[in-house]
């Protein structure tokens, strides 16, 4: 018989677990998403580590890479519990409410992981992403590969929802969800050399949450994901980077998705299969050349 602890107490004691300190694994393959070196497709997806307390932990199942945040210029509550619920199939609905402690505490945790990580920024006007984005240009180390730009959590509300010219030494790719102006996006990208990252969450009403309405994640959200992908390619062709994510959890899945994108994010398939599925899927998928490039 199958036992489903209520996802308020999973979620507390999978922070239990993430956080013990275990050895980083060393791969010996490399990969290129865009500028950014890492070593392998499919890393960790935002929203899993949000504080920078589990990167030693999740290094050690050999991601390529591991997203950190979403990250605010200050520290930040979210919203209420329940905070998660359970869809079927393999799928859920969060409302966190973009909890954080402030980028600099985060920077401070991961600065001396020797990994690579990607720094994911969120805000509430231009002026909070170009807080972050000039102190990641003072103290951001090598470990820092690049930065997303999320515009499309939840949690805005819809209160904005366009993109903006942004500056920074470090590669940007804008995290952008299945409501957002895709077009907009897309020729954001294609014209100040950013990369992509499709998909974010789909905005749901859902009573369990404390919010009432939350972010739908997992195998739910990948047709949703081939579709944004198939028209990205469309309208930006091959130079630019796009990194997806959106409920790929085999390796079939991630075979499919490589055909368009130069990676994979993984976050509601580390809940449900553990943190192995990010080892199994760069094993199947890391000998494969990314797909604007000759074999």
């Amino acid at each position: 018989m199958r036992i489903e602890l209520p996802p308020e107490v999973t979620r507390r004691l999978g922070h239990l677990l993430f956080s013990i300190p275990l050895p980083p694994c060393r791969p010996r393959t490399t990969w290129r998403i865009g500028p950014a070196e890492t070593y392998g497709p499919v890393g960790v997806a935002a929203g899993l580590d949000k504080e920078g307390l589990y990167t030693r932990f999740l290094s050690s199942f050999c991601p390529g890479f591991i997203v950190v945040g979403s990250t605010t210029p200050r520290r930040r509550r979210g919203n209420k519990p329940p905070l998660t619920a359970r869809l079927r199939p393999l799928s859920f609905v969060n409302a966190m409410g973009l909890p954080s402690p402030g980028l600099p505490a985060v920077l401070a945790r991961i600065s001396d992981v020797d990994y690579p990580l990607f720094i994911s920024l969120a805000g509430f006007s231009p002026q909070d992403f170009e807080i972050q984005l000039e102190h990641l240009g003072r103290y951001a180390g090598p470990n820092i590969r690049a930065v997303e730009i999320n515009l499309s959590s939840p949690t805005y509300k819809g209160l904005w929802d366009r993109g903006w010219d942004l500056e920074s030494k470090l590669p940007l790719f804008l995290k952008v969800g299945p409501t957002a102006d895709l077009r907009l996006y897309f020729d954001l990208a294609k014209r100040r050399g950013y990369g992509l990252v499709l998909t974010n969450t789909l905005p749901v009403e859902d009573k369990r949450l404390g919010a009432g309405r939350g972010g739908l994640s997992g195998l739910l959200l990948y047709p949703v994901l081939l579709k944004m992908l198939e028209k990205a390619r469309e309208r930006v062709g091959r130079d630019v980077p796009i990194i997806a994510v959106g409920g790929v959890m085999s390796c079939a899945q991630a075979r499919e998705v490589l055909k368009l994108a130069d990676g994979i994010e993984v976050l509601t398939g580390v809940l449900y299969y553990g943190p192995l599925l990010l080892k199994v899927l760069n094993g199947c998928s890391a000998h494969r050349p990314p797909p604007h490039t000759s074999a």
